[in-house]
């Protein structure tokens, strides 16, 4: 069919109306945009299903350790017995230039006396006074007993002399009650006073020059000549019995340091100078009893160990330029001083503490 243009035009301006029409009823009944700048969010009353959710991002695979116990709480205080005795102090002077020398002329005169023979001119031969009458009751019959009775004095020595460094010096003083100090100040005092007892025997020994028991019997029945005990320097180092001076002299240093430093406490400071003191007198017995010494040379050696085992330590530990330990403990103390102060009535007197 033929529409003339005219028609046309109307046709295509009325349509064209229309549809302006129809698109500003749209826009009147369309939300209002968001603003610029704001996201822009879907209607919440829209038809249809939820839109798909995002897959999830898979972080980097990353291996975790195991899982450990926690730590066990632990005390930072030390454990430490409630029966524990306090640490030692020393109260005394240390070990002196002075001392050190007494110590090596000591040494020096005890290993000189050990190289030295015994003069060839004995002054003094045989037994005197008991001495006969007790080698005949406490020798041993068989010259192998003997032996056996000489090899445990000489372990019985070894004892005496050792313990009062081993026993009491580093395992006492310094490991059960804590003090190095003190443990270093008995081991020198220790020392100094075996190196005194063993030049004081080794120079009696080479000047007396004493037959010992056994030289009688050389060449007669078990004891040949040509026995190492006969024709040794040995054979003449009777007077006075170094086995016996040492022993007595480290049993006299065990009673000294237990009881001036109460080293372990009643009752065991006591034993231990007990047992010091019981094998000292064994040991020097069985010298007798292996026939290597007189009575006389075990009790004079006693003596001198004795006396130099309890002089040397309580030097150090009384007047040998310390105090003692009474002073010791009362320089702790708090003293009173006498002060004179100026007061509204003159002059008055003020205590301090």
């Amino acid at each position: 069919m033929f529409i003339p243009f005219a028609p046309r035009l109307v046709l295509a301006t009325t349509l064209a109306v229309c549809g302006a029409l129809l698109a500003a009823d749209a826009a009147a009944q369309a939300p209002d945009p968001p603003p610029m700048g704001e996201p822009i969010v879907e209607n919440e009353l829209a038809e249809g299903p939820p839109p798909p959710e995002p897959p999830p991002v898979q972080e980097p695979l990353v291996v975790q350790p195991p899982q450990r116990p926690p730590p066990r709480p632990v005390n930072a205080l030390p454990l430490v017995s409630k029966d524990a005795p306090p640490p030692l102090i020393w109260k005394w002077r240390t070990f002196s230039t002075t001392d050190f020398v007494i110590t090596a002329t000591g040494a020096a005169f005890t290993l000189g006396a050990a190289i030295v023979s015994p003069r060839s001119k004995h002054s003094l031969s045989g037994g005197i006074g008991f001495d006969d009458d007790v080698r005949r009751a406490l020798r041993a019959d068989r010259l192998a007993d003997r032996y056996i009775y000489r090899d445990a004095s000489d372990v019985g020595l070894s004892l005496a002399v050792t313990w009062p460094f081993v026993a009491d010096s580093l395992v006492t003083a310094w490991w059960y009650r804590g003090s190095r100090e003190v443990a270093q100040e008995m081991a020198l005092i220790n020392l100094q006073a075996l190196t005194i007892t063993g030049a004081l025997q080794g120079v009696t020994n080479v000047l007396v020059s004493r037959e010992r028991p056994f030289g009688r019997d050389c060449g007669q029945g078990e004891l040949p000549d040509d026995a190492i005990d006969c024709v040794n320097s040995v054979h003449y180092r009777s007077f006075f019995s170094g086995h016996s001076s040492f022993s007595f002299a480290g049993a006299a240093l065990i009673c000294t340091h237990h009881f001036e430093n109460d080293l372990m406490g009643p009752p065991w400071d006591a034993l231990s100078c007990v047992t010091g003191y019981a094998v000292a007198a064994t040991t020097a017995s069985f010298r007798v009893v292996s026939d290597v010494h007189y009575a006389s040379d075990i009790l004079l050696g006693a003596a001198v160990g004795t006396l130099v085992g309890y002089s040397v330590p309580l030097l150090h530990y009384r007047a040998w330029g310390g105090s003692s330990r009474t002073n010791a403990k009362n320089a702790q103390r708090p003293s009173l001083e006498l002060r004179l102060v100026p007061s509204s009535n003159g002059a008055s007197v003020l205590g301090v503490f």
